[in-house]
């Protein structure tokens, strides 16, 4: 049996997963409605998948994954959402989220995805992988892609010279958290380092707030 923890807010949804995956060979070991509920059960239960709803409280999906990532865990991601923005779907790609699945999608997609992620396989939703398609495209050909309010933040930070130590007193999380941070950022820009992210700071944020 392959070991499920599932992260969502919403009991309706809990229970139609756990009907969906009745008599299959996953296993819901536990649940959990908040985020740090789901960084306790993760290290209390040690499950193989972790289903995480993107939209919780007490820290969002992308919080959970972002300091999972952080820890260096390597557990299998499949990421649930009703929809999600631009700048998340992008920033969970970098994270290397093994799976993607819209909530309002055929539920025999959700066992499509746990049957991939359970053989070491990644599945994308339809729709969400053609909007990374269309992305990565416009990313190519020079388009600027929209910042989030917390990468506009992180980029002023790195325009101003704080180091990750002083970066992460700001922010609340952990060195490696902004580390994290800074690769989905440096990913989505195309840029190398902090350094040529330092020097196109002025550039990166005035282009974003034209867009705004």
């Amino acid at each position: 049996m392959t070991r499920i923890l599932l992260a969502d807010d919403h009991p309706m949804i809990r229970t139609a997963i756990e009907v969906l995956l009745r008599d299959t060979e996953f296993e819901i070991v536990g649940t959990a409605g908040t985020g740090q509920a789901t960084l306790d059960e993760v290290e209390r239960l040690k499950p193989d998948v972790l289903l995480l709803d993107v939209q919780m409280p007490g820290g969002s999906g992308l919080d959970v994954l972002r300091k999972l990532r952080a820890g260096k865990s390597r557990l299998r991601i499949v990421l649930l959402t009703a929809a999600i923005d631009d700048s998340d779907l992008l920033e969970a790609r970098s994270l290397k989220v093994q799976g993607m699945v819209l909530k309002n999608s055929d539920p025999a997609f959700l066992l499509d995805c746990l049957d991939c992620v359970k053989m070491g396989r990644s599945w994308i939703d339809p729709d969400l992988e053609e909007r990374i398609r269309r992305l990565a495209a416009a990313s190519r050909y020079g388009l600027q892609l929209p910042l989030a309010p917390r990468e506009r933040q992180l980029i002023g930070f790195v325009r101003k010279g704080l180091r990750n130590r002083e970066i992460a007193e700001q922010l609340g999380v952990t060195e490696g958290t902004v580390k994290v941070y800074l690769h989905a950022v440096f990913e989505k820009l195309g840029v190398n380092n902090r350094t040529e992210l330092a020097i196109r700071a002025d550039e990166f944020l005035a282009a974003g707030a034209s867009r705004g």
